[in-house]
């Protein structure tokens, strides 16, 4: 089954639900090992917060003019999801800078650790991610709005 065109309002909606979801995640900002291992509501309000900002940026297809299939890149899929969000056209054609775009691509594997549980997760980098998505994302959310609406 071929995906749907991109819509720019659904990707606005997503950018807010993943802004909300940050706000809410800031609130956890200062979180350690200690209170991820002793405090299960604190634990699963973070893996979840966590899972859904990086999902969201998983389900934001941006619509590239002129192209209808952005998430092809030289007519091939990606090898990976790290590949399909982060890096790949978005930011050959300038919607995420390099840099920034490797920062966020190990959110992917975590992602996929937290939906699928491959591994036991580490509470050391659940707490860095904290950290990391919460200074990260923003920026993100910023590159894909501009990218929408340039003016």
């Amino acid at each position: 089954m071929t995906p749907v065109e991109p819509n720019p309002d659904v990707v606005i909606r997503r950018l807010r639900m993943m802004r909300d979801a940050l706000d809410t995640l800031d609130g956890f900002r200062g979180v350690d090992v200690a209170q991820l291992n002793d405090d299960p509501v604190a634990r699963a309000a973070v893996e979840r917060l966590l899972q859904v900002i990086v999902g969201l940026a998983f389900d934001i297809k941006v619509p590239r003019p002129g192209w209808p299939r952005p998430w092809v890149v030289q007519h091939r899929p990606p090898e990976t999801g790290r590949r399909l969000v982060f890096t790949t056209w978005v930011v050959e054609a300038g919607v995420l800078d390099e840099a920034l775009a490797a920062t966020l691509a190990p959110s992917a594997g975590l992602r996929n650790v937290l939906v699928h549980h491959y591994v036991d997760l580490r509470m050391d980098l659940i707490a860095d991610a904290v950290r990391t998505v919460g200074d990260g994302f923003p920026a993100y959310i910023t590159a894909v709005a501009r990218y929408l609406d340039p003016s």
